[in-house]
């Protein structure tokens, strides 16, 4: 008969201990995720969806990581954003979409702002709360309640109750470490950091921040 002996179970101890911790995170992560009703992939579906703006078919994309608490980055939203929109993405010329790089180190509540933004994205709202966490940055970037920011300004706007408990689930968190992660991968450094492909090909990687005449000059090449 097989036997084990006391000598070699005691030192399996260790590794059955880290097993039942792997298994009962695993359990707890995706109880949470059930209990706020939706999958992890519908999630990202989703909010990839209301993170995009134009003609998914154009020619040219546009892939901005940013970080809602990075000044250059609001510079950026508020002075030449609209430019892009306008001359490009209305008209069917340009495709944008937005990804998540906050710079924890530097700036304390980017990745909250960005777990609420992409909440509010759950909700078709995005756009609308992108541009006001930009607008008011200097608001809510002294002290980091988002949850008091968002409550005085997005009144009728967002479920404000939802997208706490979208927060709480840890959907937006796993997504936003997951745009960190895709950004590493390609180098990005700091925000905004821009890419620009035609096709499936990288045209131009545009670290920092560039005012709308010299992105204008880029993108005029880039769509011809």
């Amino acid at each position: 008969m097989f036997k084990i002996s006391k000598f070699k179970l005691f030192k399996q101890i260790p590794f059955l201990i880290t097993i039942f911790l792997f298994l009962g995170l695993a359990f707890l992560n995706n109880a949470n995720t059930e209990a706020y009703g939706f999958s992890y992939e519908n999630f990202v579906k989703t909010v990839n969806k209301y993170r995009q703006e134009g003609n998914p078919n154009a020619n040219v994309t546009i892939i901005v990581y940013s970080d809602f608490q990075c000044p250059w980055c609001r510079k950026f939203e508020e002075k030449d954003l609209s430019y892009i929109i306008k001359d490009y993405v209305k008209t069917g010329k340009i495709f944008i979409e937005y990804r998540d790089f906050p710079l924890t180190l530097i700036h304390p509540y980017a990745f909250k702002a960005a777990e609420y933004a992409d909440c509010a994205a759950f909700q078709g709202k995005y756009l609308r709360v992108r541009s006001l966490l930009y607008h008011y940055q200097k608001d809510w970037s002294t002290v980091g309640d988002l949850y008091y920011f968002l409550k005085t300004h997005t009144e009728g706007i967002i479920n404000l109750k939802k997208a706490e408990s979208c927060v709480k689930s840890g959907l937006a968190k796993r997504l936003i470490k997951s745009n960190m992660a895709s950004g590493s991968r390609l180098k990005v450094s700091g925000t905004p950091t821009i890419f620009i492909y035609k096709g499936l090909i990288l045209y131009k990687k545009i670290v920092g921040y560039r005012p709308y005449p010299r992105l204008n000059k880029i993108l005029k090449k880039a769509v011809n």
